[in-house]
């Protein structure tokens, strides 16, 4: 049975990427709609609580400063720019790399996690926090 909701995990969590991949692909360079802010948020929330329970303590650990930042921009307290939009993108393409299991890449999580935690800490400087 657990197999199974870690399949349905993986499965859903897969599909939001993707989403956010296309969301984040066609944002241009600073703007990103309302819906992709939301549902960045939103998705980093869900690994957050959700992925320790099938052994992704990789994705947990990302997905807790990149959900505190996008509280922020979904609250207006932080302002989108590139450099969040590309790491966002990074952190898209860890989380399907850790998801998928592609051992090529699975050597360089570790220090690419590590990299993409201080970016979205270092945004944190406004103090901005999640309800949870």
């Amino acid at each position: 049975m657990i197999e199974r909701i870690k399949h349905i995990f993986i499965e859903e969590t897969n599909n939001d990427m993707q989403f956010l991949e296309k969301e984040l692909a066609s944002s241009g360079s600073v703007k990103l709609s309302d819906e992709a802010v939301e549902k960045i948020f939103r998705t980093m929330h869900t690994i957050k609580g959700s992925a320790p329970m099938f052994g992704f303590s990789k994705l947990t650990e990302i997905a807790i400063p990149v959900e505190i930042v996008y509280r922020g921009l979904y609250d207006g307290r932080i302002s989108i720019d590139n450099h969040i939009i590309d790491k966002t993108k990074d952190v898209v393409s860890l989380i399907q790399d850790v998801l998928n299991k592609e051992e090529d890449h699975l050597a360089s999580i570790e220090e690419q996690k590590d990299a993409l935690i201080l970016f979205f800490k270092n945004i944190d400087r406004l103090n901005v926090r999640t309800n949870d």
